[in-house]
């Protein structure tokens, strides 16, 4: 994806401006947007502007000449269209045009700082380049700074502005801010840059299942995945030739990517070959997370295109690629002499599995050990080889009823069958970040071990602009205050509100999501009383309507955008959040 239009500023200043407008219009419908007039006008609007201000750049400063400009700069992947950029040496001018706008709205001063942020994050060639944004609206009068996101180095504060600011503006930016000693951005290898946002876990799901692969799509820098993935698939390739069964422990705090590993190894061609059967599963006792993406894979256009299949055909196979937990439990543990197909199997959330005492309660007494125990015991059937991947989450509470890690050590070294066990060295004493005891006191007691670094996630890449966020609240739940202060203060380009005024919640959340942002609300799950601000916490869970919720767009009733119905349930949702 690249800009609709670019060309050396001294060219755009003295090219006919209806021409360049036939040009958007003409890259508009090639791109299957449509062409309104009032669109037509907002780009005469905006041109005429730049290119009067161009002019006077040109004859005020000598190296303007060399500058250059990009229009309706399509971000990939994101439906979503940059007015304009200018590359003044080794700055990135960002550029969001409010045409016939009187005043700098909050949500326009929302969009233009997470185009920024998202230029920064993630594109490849705008790594540790100074950017710069500016909002213009350009019927008003107003010129100033906007509170924002100064406080990163690379990123100078939001300048609300109109053509008149604009045109000033820019220079004294140059000026002050540009380092002749610094590279010169090359315009063509600036529009052409890889672009490589995070997926959400529904978007990584879609993509891995038609056969991509999801580290191609990771955070510029978050090269710990692929690290994870071939420590991961080196196991699965050890087991394979020397007929054993494997057990791969991944940590990790929330976001850090951990379920995106997992779910690029279950899926990897080196496991499942050809075949669209699931060699390779993903369980997890989270039963929304379940729900919602089975839900995408089988009713996503493009994923039926690539398959070839009907939407009937694509449940029934994303339902061997996602399986709730507890059914594929139940499914082996019940019936001792059947032996599961898959031959890799993915665990989330691994130091939530059940104790005994849960599964006895959960099963009426029909199976007496823990979940480690019968998943060890299960996955010990499969003939020849098989791989356990157990993926483990920090700074999280431990549930009633969850064994935490050290149940899998226990079971392991109990367990009828010698595992190779591959740990991330946080899973080992001395770590207390990892809820439910370490795996293991001694390493040495089991069978075939190795600790290995690449099994620890330690980048938030779902949300990069977070990585204190995680800190923040383990400190919270552990009353460690002064800890949860210092924090705090790291927190900034994370937007994080607090607020009696529910209405008021609504309203900045509605202002701040678009097409990549949904919003919800969360509730307390023993919140009796919600109803008196005409919320409904029961139907969500009454009618199993999860997948709605978080898959249905703005304007459908069933939608988390609608900020009606929240979500309750005690069930952690790790997995589904993005921002």
């Amino acid at each position: 994806m690249s800009a609709w239009y670019k060309a050396k500023l001294i060219e755009f200043a003295k090219s006919d401006p209806q021409a360049v407008v036939g040009i958007l219009a003409s890259a508009a419908s090639d791109h299957n947007f449509p062409t309104t007039p009032e669109a037509i006008i907002a780009w005469r609007t905006a041109i005429g502007g730049l290119q009067q201000a161009a002019r006077i750049w040109a004859k005020t400063i000598p190296d303007a000449s060399e500058w250059a400009i990009l229009l309706e700069y399509e971000v990939p992947r994101r439906r979503r269209r940059i007015d304009a950029l200018i590359l003044s040496h080794d700055l990135i001018h960002l550029i969001e045009f409010k045409v016939g706008a009187g005043s700098f709205n909050r949500d326009a001063r929302w969009q233009t700082e997470q185009y920024a942020l998202d230029i920064r994050d993630f594109h490849a060639e705008s790594r540790n380049r100074k950017i710069v944004p500016y909002l213009v609206a350009t019927n008003t009068n107003s010129l100033k700074p906007a509170p924002g996101i100064s406080t990163h180095p690379q990123i100078n504060n939001l300048q609300c502005v109109n053509f008149e600011g604009l045109t000033s503006r820019i220079p004294e930016a140059y000026t002050k801010l540009a380092q002749e000693t610094n590279s010169e951005i090359n315009l063509s290898s600036w529009d052409d840059s890889p672009y490589k946002p995070t997926p959400w876990i529904v978007e990584a799901a879609k993509t891995i299942y038609q056969k991509h692969d999801v580290r191609e799509i990771r955070a510029s820098d978050s090269i710990n995945l692929d690290q994870t993935v071939e420590s991961v698939l080196e196991l699965v390739e050890e087991c394979q030739r020397l007929k054993k069964h494997g057990i791969a422990f991944i940590t990790g705090a929330p976001g850090s990517g951990k379920t995106l590993a997992g779910l690029q190894v279950v899926h990897d061609p080196r496991i499942s070959g050809n075949s669209r059967e699931a060699t390779g599963v993903f369980l997890s006792g989270n039963r929304p997370l379940v729900e919602v993406i089975r839900k995408a894979l089988a009713t996503d256009v493009s994923t039926g295109q690539s398959m070839g299949t009907t939407a009937s055909e694509r449940a029934r196979r994303t339902e061997t690629f996602i399986q709730h937990a507890y059914q594929f439990r139940d499914e082996y543990a019940k019936n001792p002499l059947r032996i599961p197909q898959e031959k890799v199997i993915l665990f989330d959330e691994a130091q939530r599995a059940w104790d005994a005492n849960q599964v006895k309660r959960f099963t009426r007494n029909a199976l007496q050990h823990s979940e480690p125990e019968l998943f060890l015991e299960i996955m010990g059937r499969v003939r020849e080889w098989s791989v356990i991947i157990a993926v483990v989450g920090s700074g999280q509470e431990i549930n009633r009823g969850e064994a935490g890690l050290g149940e899998w050590g226990t079971a392991i070294l109990n367990s009828g069958t010698d595992w190779v066990v591959r740990a991330s060295p946080k899973t080992l004493p001395g770590n207390a970040a990892i809820p439910g005891q370490p795996l293991v006191q001694e390493p040495g007691l089991f069978t075939d071990f190795k600790e290995d670094s690449r099994l620890h996630l330690d980048m938030n890449v779902r949300s990069p602009r977070a990585e204190s966020l995680n800190q923040w609240v383990d400190a919270v739940i552990d009353l460690r205050f002064d800890d949860a202060i210092k924090y705090f203060a790291g927190i900034k380009e994370f937007p994080f509100v607090l607020t009696r005024d529910l209405n008021a919640a609504k309203e900045w959340l509605t202002d701040r999501t678009d097409e990549d942002h949904r919003c919800g609300l969360v509730a307390n799950s023993s919140a009796k009383r919600l109803r008196a601000w005409g919320l409904d916490t029961n139907s969500l869970r009454n009618d199993n309507a999860w997948a709605d919720w978080f898959l249905k767009p703005k304007g459908d009733i069933r939608s988390s955008h609608q900020l009606e119905v929240p979500k309750v349930d005690p069930i952690s949702w790790t997995g589904l959040g993005h921002y």
